[in-house]
């Protein structure tokens, strides 16, 4: 009798966690896509023609290609993990990671996907000659989300420490111009 009701909980849990993940996907296909605009320049002036490119799981899922404004838009699953990343001839390619993972919402808790707005800045890769760029490959920022806003926001540490690398290497680089 013990080993049956051991084997018939053994069978039920897995299919109790199946059914409990297949109700989370549905809540977030239920939410949409995650909406990202945003906009493309060197610092001062648009990039037209800047691509961002869009990856799943490190697949290629999408790429949008600038207007002459510098906008772009994607559009993201919920609960996946995402990089973009932004190109243009003669720039320093900028990446980021987003991902859309969100809670469960608790009964009565519902929440609204408000569109992720970007302000993306490419440097000229001349400014970078004389410096190593391999740091550069690491994501220039991480947005997830952060249940105390109920938002998907960018770690500010994080990418506050990606800003103090670009500086280090934009110093590097003015260094050995002079040399």
């Amino acid at each position: 009798m013990r080993t049956s009701f051991f084997r018939l909980l053994l069978f039920s849990l897995p299919s109790l966690l199946v059914s409990q993940g297949a109700a989370a996907q549905d809540y977030a296909k239920a939410l949409g896509l995650l909406t990202v605009d945003g906009r493309i320049t060197d610092g001062e002036n648009k990039l037209a023609d800047a691509d961002a490119v869009l990856f799943k799981d490190n697949v290629q899922v999408a790429l949008a290609t600038t207007s002459k404004s510098g906008r772009f838009t994607l559009q993201l699953e919920i609960n996946a993990n995402y990089g973009i990343e932004f190109r243009h001839l003669g720039f320093v390619a900028k990446r980021i990671a987003i991902d859309t993972h969100i809670p469960k919402p608790k009964p009565g808790q519902e929440f609204e996907l408000v569109p992720i707005d970007m302000n993306i800045s490419l440097l000229d890769h001349a400014r970078y000659d004389g410096a190593p760029t391999d740091d550069l490959d690491f994501p220039f920022a991480l947005i997830k989300f952060n249940r105390k806003s109920m938002a998907f926001e960018q770690d500010a540490e994080y990418t506050m420490g990606m800003q103090r690398t670009n500086g280090a290497l934009l110093l590097m680089a003015a260094r050995a111009d002079k040399k």
